[in-house]
């Protein structure tokens, strides 16, 4: 699926490519940290202050627990295999992999975008009752309007986006 060309119904709202809500936003805000246990806490963190601020406080609940899912997969398994030695990850190589967060909002549609250095797509697992972890990408398809994952252009990872819709309000007489 291409994010830049083509039309999506999200709700009752007709959206020209995905991408849109990501290029052209009213509002827009991003965050690269390193892609270390405290991502997810630090990307959760960022979300609650930068929706607060553009008064989209209705849609929080939903908005954070998806990035905190993408970050957290973008911390176990978004890093670029570099292997040494024994096979391990180098977690003190200073040259690590990072995790960028972008928040956009237009038109009562939030979009949330991770980007990872690995080119390998995300994959949706079942867990078994008991795993404690597993349902990261299945809580995002409950909660997310939308989500999709696709290569960065030049080809050093991907990124995985979602989108989430203000709530259509009744009119009650």
């Amino acid at each position: 699926m291409s994010l830049d060309r083509e039309p999506f119904l999200l709700g009752s709202r007709r959206i020209d490519g995905l991408g849109s809500i990501l290029d052209a936003p009213q509002h827009q805000k991003s965050l690269t940290l390193a892609a270390d246990d405290t991502a997810p806490g630090t990307a959760r963190s960022f979300t609650r202050d930068v929706l607060t601020a553009w008064g989209a406080e209705d849609l929080l609940d939903h908005v954070v627990l998806i990035v905190s899912e993408l970050a957290t997969n973008a911390e176990r398994h978004g890093r670029r295999a570099v292997h040494h030695g024994g096979g391990e990850r180098d977690k003190q190589d200073p040259h690590r992999d990072e995790i960028t967060l972008t928040l956009a909002l237009q038109a009562g549609v939030v979009g949330i975008e991770v980007e990872d250095n690995s080119p390998e797509p995300p994959v949706p697992r079942i867990a078994s009752p008991y795993a404690t972890g597993g349902r990261g990408l299945l809580l995002v398809s409950a909660v997310a309007d939308a989500w999709t994952a696709c290569p960065k252009q030049d080809g050093s990872g991907k990124r995985v986006v979602a989108f989430v819709k203000r709530p259509e309000t009744s009119l009650t007489p």
